[in-house]
């Protein structure tokens, strides 16, 4: 099962909870195959406090070990914590005209609502709470991080709204728009996904003060055609007095895929900021196994992005 066959299209409110139902048993199917230790957990809190001793495993970074205990017992030990308090997840999925497109298995904002998705159901099934923006020139839809299976049950309706047709003309994306939100949680130290296909915009200055504080990182879903196509794309909708609303998207044209990718990573590193992308011909688990395995990477050499 795809997201595509959970999103929504109208109809009454028993089908749309039908439709949130599905899209949890693809999240939790994603949450499920992925590989012990590749999960959204092992992404480390703010505020620990000790818990246990444990044998220091070779390539674990010596800052961990407690040399007390080593010089004590004769070999390397480590200290174990625990977090002192659950994470807060906040996940930013932009929803403008430009996700709407895609020539495989599924279109971006479907990807984006699936990666999404599989990031809330593993937070929430790791006792943290989740918050989300949808966003595209402005903020569409926002929840304040929360706990529990109701939690999930908001977000996952958030998102499959985000994949309604667009009914105004929109000039194009603008993450400002999900920082200024993420900035609002003051007080708050939150770990941050913005889900986007950043073709509208550049990575925003703004990413350096949110990272000041916040666990960032940015999720590039594409689709392989867009690169390869040298014709242009209409999108239709509507506006809001009913008038058709045409808008020609050239793809293929300006960048590779790989100019793209790179200037994402090369400015995601000025920050020290993880990025990740993720085409939508595959499978969302996988990327996302690779996402985490590279953030705890990360942790013990220092900023690095992921392919």
């Amino acid at each position: 099962m795809t997201v595509a066959q959970a999103a929504p299209h109208g109809g009454s409110v028993p089908e749309l909870l039908r439709q949130v139902r599905r899209l949890e048993v693809v999240a939790r199917q994603n949450v499920a195959s992925w590989a012990p230790g590749e999960s959204l957990t092992s992404i480390l809190g703010r505020g620990l406090v000790f818990h246990e001793p444990r044998k220091y495993v070779p390539g674990e970074p010596a800052r961990r070990i407690d040399w007390n205990i080593t010089a004590r017992v004769g070999e390397p030990y480590v200290r174990v914590h625990q977090e002192e308090r659950r994470r807060e997840i906040f996940l930013a999925v932009d929803v403008s005209p430009s996700m709407h497109v895609g020539f495989t298995r599924r279109t971006k904002l479907e990807t984006a609502v699936e990666l999404a998705a599989t990031l809330a159901a593993s937070a929430i099934d790791g006792g943290d709470r989740v918050g989300y923006v949808t966003f595209a020139d402005r903020v569409l839809d926002e929840g304040r991080p929360r706990g529990g299976r109701s939690q999930l049950f908001r977000v996952l309706r958030a998102l499959l709204g985000a994949t309604a047709p667009w009914t105004r003309e929109v000039p194009e994306s603008d993450p400002r728009q999900a920082i200024h939100a993420v900035q609002r949680s003051r007080g708050r130290r939150l770990v941050v996904f913005l889900v986007s296909d950043f073709i509208d915009h550049d990575v925003p200055e703004d990413l350096k003060y949110v990272q000041a504080r916040h666990d960032v990182s940015l999720l590039h879903v594409y689709d392989p055609l867009e690169y390869a196509a040298s014709a242009p794309v209409v999108l239709r909708g509507r506006a809001t007095e009913g008038r058709p609303v045409r808008r020609a998207v050239r793809l293929g044209e300006g960048e590779s895929l790989a100019a793209r990718t790179g200037f994402l990573r090369s400015q995601a590193a000025r920050h020290g900021i993880a990025t990740a992308s993720f085409s939508t011909a595959e499978p969302v688990a996988q990327a996302l196994g690779r996402l985490f395995h590279g953030k705890r990477r990360r942790r013990r050499s220092g900023p690095m992005t992921l392919r």
